[in-house]
């Protein structure tokens, strides 16, 4: 699978965006998750943009879910992909 992440810091923000690239599946999470924590180190609030990611799969789709949960913000994401983390969601609050 092919990836990319690129951090956009936004120092006056505290913030920090990082703009995925490509796609996404479990094997990509262990850098997502290490960008993460990295900004989460430096007291930065998390934003996701998945406008430029062209697949997932199930399990990163799960992982979204739960970095929603924790207040990381998902941006520029499509529709489809937005109702697919928001079902996974629904689907871990059932249970």
């Amino acid at each position: 699978m092919t990836f990319k992440i690129t951090a956009e810091p936004h120092p006056a923000e505290r913030s920090v965006t990082l703009l995925l690239d490509g796609k996404f599946s479990e094997d990509a999470l262990p850098a997502l998750r290490q960008s993460i924590s990295t900004a989460r180190q430096e007291n930065q609030e998390v934003c996701i943009d998945l406008s430029e990611v062209t697949l997932v799969d199930r399990k990163a789709v799960q992982y979204f879910s739960q970095q929603t949960a924790n207040g990381v913000k998902i941006v520029n994401c499509p529709v489809y992909l937005r109702q697919w983390i928001r079902q996974v969601s629904d689907e871990v609050e059932k249970h």
